[in-house]
């Protein structure tokens, strides 16, 4: 059997999750004005609390922005290039070319004070580390978003839709109640 259904499977080894990074994204900055000339500042929140976790100062330019904050009480002033595409019917989109390989990206992640796209920062994503049952978890818990409380039909969705959702939810659950079961059964116990 390959994948994970096994008890504590998973990819080895352990990397960086480019979730736990602060991170830029040259679409919200554009959607929020910050690639036009002139100075802006940037803040992390936390989602819960809505406090401010750290900041930055951005000097927007056209081809070029400019990140100045501090690590450790060394600021540190970065230079960010930023290319454009063509759209197709009109106008361009904004890139930013990651300031160690150049590659055209849309996210920069801040780790070791500098940043860099996901790749030079060498960070994977969190769902790569996960087996077959935390998966389903994953699917799951955005399965349930989409529905109300106690699982209720929120206004505007189709009763077929949430009839979907919710045999989608439980088929989640009965791969984990097999899992749960196949992992008795190998220990000796009878279910």
């Amino acid at each position: 059997m390959k994948g994970g259904m096994r008890f504590g499977a998973g990819r080895p080894g352990w990397h960086m999750k480019a979730e736990h990074c602060r991170r830029i994204d040259v679409h919200r900055f554009k959607r929020e004005g910050m690639l036009r000339p002139g100075s802006w500042g940037w803040s992390w929140r936390d989602s819960e609390t809505g406090k401010v976790l750290a900041s930055i100062g951005v000097i927007g330019g056209h081809d070029r922005i400019t990140l100045e904050y501090s690590v450790g009480g060394t600021p540190i002033t970065e230079h960010i290039n930023i290319t454009r595409t063509a759209c197709a019917y009109g106008g361009s989109r904004p890139w930013f070319n990651c300031p160690k390989c150049w590659d055209r990206v849309a996210v920069l992640y801040l780790r070791q004070s500098r940043f860099a796209c996901r790749k030079c920062q060498r960070l994977v994503y969190a769902s790569q580390s996960e087996d077959a049952l935390g998966r389903t978890w994953r699917k799951q818990s955005k399965l349930e978003a989409r529905l109300g409380e106690n699982w209720s039909r929120p206004k505007g969705m189709h009763r077929k839709t949430r009839e979907r959702i919710l045999e989608a939810i439980w088929e989640c659950e009965g791969i984990r109640d097999d899992a749960l079961a196949e992992f008795a059964a190998r220990l000796g116990f009878r279910l």
